[in-house]
């Protein structure tokens, strides 16, 4: 087996780096320092492109209007209960799957990455079917007697809370499923040796050890749901339509790339603020 001298390994070391800092530059930071750009140009009524070079502090000067606060409090208020609820449902079952025997977990997981395969498209258009009057779920519910008549649940507030949150089930179950494997089951038989209940040993055990696991599935969901765009406009009003659909609206409806470039930019600074924040607070409550 050939060994590496330290010195060959540092001279190897910038090419490593290299690759990957330039595939960052090309596809991530070149594409969002001209999204930058555009965002300061001018918008000119009638012009064939709609905007021309220029610098001006117009369009984030907008934000602060009433139509878009809305817009992103909603954004805030699905993201963030979609992946709480995704989580509260998720973790139990990610725990009680990595203590059943190699065969299920595996069937299971395979079952899980063909929900996940799903794109969020064809998820929005199966809970438009599936909550609709003439074909939905009311209908079974008026065959076993539950319901007098069949009725819509879509459009509505909770058919988009409700589908985000499904939608992202199979992302919160991959994200927490390696940890929780990992975790030593003798921790838990002995807190059930020690006379706690299973129910005790989960919330005062399971759930402190995987905490950390359980907040990053959370700021993955959270920020992977304040672009959701599909879901709430199939299965919501215009009140509940997120930032993301504001912003195409703009870039493409109205033409106006220059401000549909300043909102996008100031989603993802606001959501990385965010994002910080949570992750502040919550290595603050694992220090306590």
């Amino acid at each position: 087996m050939a060994v590496i001298h330290p010195i060959e390994a540092r001279r190897q070391t910038p090419w490593v780096v290299t690759y990957p800092t330039l595939m960052l530059g090309l596809f991530f930071l070149v594409p969002f320092a001209f999204m930058i750009v555009v965002s300061f140009w001018q918008r000119i009524e009638g012009a064939e492109s709609g905007y021309a070079p220029g610098f001006e502090f117009t369009h984030y000067a907008r934000f602060f209007s009433p139509l878009f606060t809305r817009h992103l409090l909603v954004s805030l208020e699905f993201a963030s209960l979609s992946a709480f609820l995704s989580v509260l449902v998720a973790f139990p079952f990610t725990y009680f799957l990595s203590r059943f025997g190699r065969r299920p977990q595996v069937l299971t997981l395979v079952f899980v990455l063909c929900v996940l395969s799903l794109s969020e498209v064809i998820v929005a258009y199966s809970w438009s079917v599936l909550l609709s009057r003439t074909a939905g779920i009311s209908n079974l519910f008026v065959f076993l007697g539950i319901m007098e008549k069949p009725s819509s649940w879509m459009p509505g507030y909770g058919a988009v809370l409700f589908a985000l949150t499904y939608f992202n089930l199979p992302f919160a179950t991959l994200i927490m499923y390696p940890q929780c494997t990992r975790l030593d089951k003798s921790l838990t038989e002995a807190a059930l040796t020690l006379g706690a209940s299973p129910v005790k040993t989960f919330f005062t055990v399971v759930v402190p050890l995987l905490w950390p696991t359980i907040l990053t599935a959370f700021i993955v969901l959270f920020v992977f749901t304040m672009g959701a765009f599909i879901t709430p406009q199939w299965l919501g009003r215009p009140q509940h339509w997120m930032y993301a659909i504001l912003i195409n609206d703009q870039a493409n409806s109205r033409g106006n790339v220059p401000f549909a470039s300043a909102l996008s930019i100031f989603l993802m600074v606001f959501t990385l603020a965010l994002v910080a924040i949570t992750v502040r607070l919550g290595r603050r409550s694992l220090q306590r």
